[in-house]
């Protein structure tokens, strides 16, 4: 067994995430982590990479066990390049390195250490790791003037290729890593797959990716406190989750009826315990049963894929929807429009030194589909910049080089971006809210601002208070949502939606879209999301 965590217990503040928690990792398992927004899968991998110290719990590694710990968020990197991040995560590197240098100039003269080093940098092949790492860099696109210049300057998708060559180059036993194919594109997240599947060592992976999700052999799912194990791959917990939460679902309707006649006794005997002794006795004893079957009377989180939903019987489906956990509500597009043509491209070239793509046409009309496919840097984001720009009157950081772009007068745009604007990060969720439909020329009363958050799982009067910077992948990713839908747009521009999202919100999301009578523009490389909104497909 590689790690074994035991009673693990965790709160932030006077939120508790998770009480008396318990999981092990064996060696070669590729494990995934998956749970709502917010419950603390991030939590667990950094208790599990020693980089959060302030729990509660026992934690078993193996003798010597190596660990790596990928990031999510690479905003304290400063002046430091992808190399030189991706080699901090070589064994000794520069410790020995800085041996053998100090050495060679005469400032360290400890000749065991120095051989002690040149072995191990050959045994190892540490004098040629710089050269291999920056050619595996290449293969994800990532050219040698990028790998040695500030990691600032990449992309999304770029930091994640990094994250992903920081993996291989580990020789680490256990690999923990969290969300590792967001805004990755296809071709990256296939080459993923493909790393993933050769792996020998240990792997636990947040993700709810569910290409990723297909190609592991065991789902932990964090509900409710606690972790439930389903031994398999996504196919296989859709069927499991689907059988134990049916039989939940029985289980809690038995409870509240179980509640509800011991309510009605403790009624009936609260009328009747002044008649006598006998039934003040009576009554006391109603009432202790009534508070104990109330305490154990919890209510379970209840979710089911919505296929496998399609297939369960019409009593059980309607209990099931009574009592199903309580889901994103998202808003969208209120009565249809008589335009039809909401936007126009017509032989365009955009790009900056050199045009990214040549002579592109497509029309998006209300109720069109429009799915955007192409590699990291082919120009995708570039293109939904140039449409943003004009329709805010701006001045796009591209060049046009040829053709243009038409919008119509009453087209209103809703944006979700891959990355949150850095200006949002300083502010609370409640001033976010304000300052998003500030931008839009808008108000929203804090009646309307609290009943949004809720309708978008958020808790109004702890979640409100909250810096942007605190919030959860999956809770900046609600708030895109509200962001996006503030102004009832025709026209949605979608960069990576599913990202961060979990398994019932991006379900929740995908029907929402499905019946949304506006047009959209979307960027994706979720195989399931694609298949669903599907669309005309254009190509750089």
């Amino acid at each position: 067994m590689l790690i074994d965590a035991r009673h693990l217990s965790k709160s932030i503040g006077s939120k508790t995430l998770f009480t008396d928690l318990s999981l092990h990792i064996e060696n070669g398992e590729k494990v995934a982590l998956i749970g709502r927004n917010g419950e603390g899968k991030s939590t667990i991998l950094n208790i599990l990479g020693s980089q959060d110290q302030d729990y509660l719990g026992d934690i078993s590694r193996q003798k010597g066990l190596v660990t790596v710990l990928t990031s999510q968020e690479h905003l304290d990197q400063g002046s430091s390049t992808p190399l030189s991040y991706i080699l901090a995560s070589v064994p000794h590197y520069f410790e020995y390195q800085q041996i053998i240098t100090g050495y060679e100039q005469g400032s360290h003269t400890d000749l065991d250490r120095f051989s002690e080093a040149l072995e191990y940098f050959s045994t190892h092949g540490y004098y040629q790791v710089e050269d291999r790492i920056l050619a595996t860099l290449a293969d994800f696109q990532i050219p040698t003037e990028l790998a040695t210049g500030p990691f600032s300057t990449l992309s999304g998708g770029e930091k994640r290729f990094v994250e992903l060559v920081r993996m291989m180059y580990a020789r680490a036993d256990l690999l923990l890593i969290d969300e590792p194919t967001n805004h990755m594109d296809y071709i990256g997240k296939a080459r993923f797959i493909s790393w993933l599947d050769s792996l020998h060592e240990g792997v636990l992976v947040v993700t709810h990716d569910r290409d990723v999700l297909s190609h592991v052999t065991r789902i932990i799912e964090l509900k409710d406190g606690q972790i439930y194990s389903f031994p398999g791959n996504y196919e296989a917990y859709l069927k499991q989750n689907a059988l134990n939460t049916t039989s939940s679902v029985v289980l809690y309707q038995n409870q509240l009826r179980r509640l509800a006649d011991a309510k009605k006794k403790v009624d009936w005997g609260l009328q009747m315990r002044a008649k006598s002794k006998a039934w003040k006795i009576r009554y006391d004893h109603w009432k202790r049963d009534y508070d104990k079957i109330k305490a154990e009377t919890v209510k379970p989180s209840f979710w089911i894929d919505q296929d496998s939903v399609g297939d369960l019987g019409k009593n059980v489906t309607d209990s099931y929807h009574q009592f199903k956990e309580k889901n994103v509500q998202i808003k969208t597009l209120e009565g249809k429009e008589r335009h039809t043509q909401l936007l126009k491209v017509k032989g365009l070239s955009l790009g900056y030194d050199s045009p990214l793509f040549a002579k592109m046409s497509f029309t998006v009309n209300t109720g069109n589909r429009t799915f955007i496919k192409g590699r990291n840097g082919a120009g995708k984001s570039t293109l939904v910049r140039g449409i943003i720009a004009q329709y805010q009157d701006e001045t796009p950081a591209s060049t046009t080089y040829e053709g243009e772009i038409k919008l119509a007068k009453t087209l209103r745009i809703g944006e979700y971006t891959q990355e949150l604007d850095s200006a949002y990060l300083t502010l609370t969720l409640e001033q976010a809210v304000h300052h998003a439909y500030e931008q839009l020329d808008m108000g929203i009363e804090d009646m309307t601002l609290k009943k949004t958050l809720s309708q978008y799982l958020f808790d109004p009067s702890v979640d409100g208070k909250l810096r942007m910077t605190s919030l959860s992948g999956g809770q900046k990713a609600r708030f895109q949502l509200i962001r996006m839908f503030a102004n009832n747009p025709n026209l949605l521009i979608l960069d990576e939606p599913t990202n961060h999202l979990d398994l019932p919100s991006i379900e929740e999301l995908e029907n929402a879209l499905l019946t949304y009578q506006g047009g959209i523009i979307y960027i994706s490389h979720d195989t399931h999301f694609i298949d669903k909104l599907a669309g005309e497909v254009i190509t750089l």
